[in-house]
């Protein structure tokens, strides 16, 4: 049986969730709009090999409107008042007797995560199959380093989802269809982060020997970062944040000193996710409109009452003209970080890395350097340095990591940051809880799928 590329993609990311035998019987079919994945993976052309460098960008957007809303919930930063699904408001925040539910919705981010690791290896091995001619030695590792930062920065997201799950890091080789649905062992937390970080040093060096273009088109949210040598540095940024899970502080400096960090450039350099309203790409999935009673996004309270006088940073909620309240939460400010549909999403930026800078300075006992970091956060938000707000923490290590969760918390609102940084320093317990029943978990569930995949592939 031939299956055309559009059917491959399908079932690669589906494989992921949807482990049933029979769902994957797939009639056979001619399409010509859809020529048969052989000729993608053993004898590719340039066109085509651009075509699916192109897709991955596009599907590596997926997944993230699901992981900023339940780790903004969970963290306790917004929540979703969502009146046709309670569960966004009670089993997500606890209230609900025995956790989560076997089927929860929440592991949205999983699937369409796992679907882009698939499609990122459907790139790879055309790209090392493709047409005599096709693609340079360079370009084809291009190719590679670029999807192996892919395949680490989704990983990433799923592994912090999951926590002390682990996730799965080796799959079946696509090269055998007969095998190509079987899973890997799940691996613990700590070997998922290894494996996360010698993937990103793979590319790394990869990247390194990719001559100076793409074989494919970059979308302009990389510009700047659109070329083997430029895209590297984004590479090493995301190995950096991965080395800031791991405590490795003395490596973590050295990757930011390898990424594009600039503890006086602009904090928004940074690659992006892009949108539009052109027929067949997709929009900003977290944008809304003001004062909407349709499952509006509202700010925890406390975000801006909490914030010290004169933060810019807070101007990322707008007061509603009436509040909404639905299973005992009251929301009196809408979230309002992307104000247009086509805005774009940062995937990490220059203000994340000077906040990681400042980390491993306060880690590795450099206070001063902590100091100057934060000041640089502190002063472009319209806050005062830290001698004037502050000075009593300026030489204390505990004062500095309580300003530093602060300011991570403001300058990286919703963006999947808050529930993972106090998770990581222990104190999940100081989160608020809006109704007594409520609690703050550590982890979502394993997705059912994989334990039935699991269960009919076993070890």
């Amino acid at each position: 049986m031939k299956l055309s590329i559009k059917h491959l993609l399908l079932l690669a990311g589906l494989a992921f969730t949807a482990p049933s035998c029979s769902f994957f019987e797939v009639e056979n079919s001619i399409d010509p709009n859809n020529p048969a994945i052989e000729s993608f993976i053993t004898n590719a052309s340039r066109i085509q090999i651009n075509q699916l460098g192109i897709g991955v960008q596009s599907v590596m957007r997926n997944g993230l409107s699901n992981f900023i809303l339940v780790t903004g919930s969970i963290g306790r930063e917004a929540y979703n008042l969502a009146s046709t699904e309670l569960t966004w408001t009670t089993e997500l925040l606890g209230s609900t007797n025995g956790g989560f539910s076997a089927t929860t919705l929440f592991n949205g981010y999983y699937a369409d995560y796992a679907q882009t690791r698939r499609r990122a290896d459907i790139f790879r091995i055309s790209a090392e199959n493709a047409a005599p001619g096709a693609l340079t030695e360079a370009e084809k590792q291009g190719i590679r380093g670029y999807t192996a930062t892919v395949k680490a920065y989704v990983m990433l997201n799923m592994l912090n989802m999951q926590y002390k799950n682990g996730i799965r890091i080796k799959f079946s080789d696509l090269y055998s269809p007969g095998d190509m649905l079987k899973p890997g062992p799940f691996v613990s937390y700590e070997e998922g982060l290894a494996e996360i970080r010698r993937l990103l040093d793979e590319g790394a060096t990869q990247l390194t020997a990719g001559g100076s273009a793409f074989a494919f088109t970059m979308t302009s949210g990389y510009a700047g970062f659109n070329t083997p040598e430029t895209f590297r540095k984004f590479n090493r940024a995301l190995a950096a944040r991965t080395a800031m899970y791991q405590q490795d502080w003395a490596g973590m400096i050295t990757l930011l000193n390898d990424s594009f960090l600039s503890l006086t450039g602009a904090l928004t350099t940074g690659p992006n996710f892009t949108y539009s309203t052109t027929s067949g790409d997709a929009t900003n999935p977290l944008f809304q409109q003001l004062n909407t009673t349709a499952s509006p996004r509202v700010a925890q309270d406390l975000f801006i009452t909490q914030a010290e006088a004169n933060d810019s940073r807070v101007k990322k909620v707008v007061k509603r003209t009436s509040s909404r309240a639905l299973s005992g939460i009251i929301g009196n400010y809408d979230v309002y970080l992307y104000t247009t549909s086509t805005a774009p999403i940062s995937i990490i930026r220059n203000e994340e890395l000077v906040l990681m800078y400042a980390e491993a300075m306060i880690q590795t006992g450099k206070l001063a350097d902590a100091v100057s970091a934060l000041n640089r956060i502190r002063t472009s938000a319209g806050l005062p340095t830290l001698e004037t707000a502050k000075p009593a923490i300026i030489n204390s290590k505990d004062g500095l990591i309580d300003e530093l969760l602060t300011q991570r918390r403001y300058s990286l609102y919703t963006e999947g940051h808050r529930w993972f940084d106090m998770r990581r320093y222990g104190r999940l317990a100081q989160l608020p809880n809006d109704q007594p029943n409520h609690k703050v978990y550590d982890q979502l569930i394993r997705p059912f799928a994989e334990i039935q995949w699991d269960a009919k592939n076993p070890q």
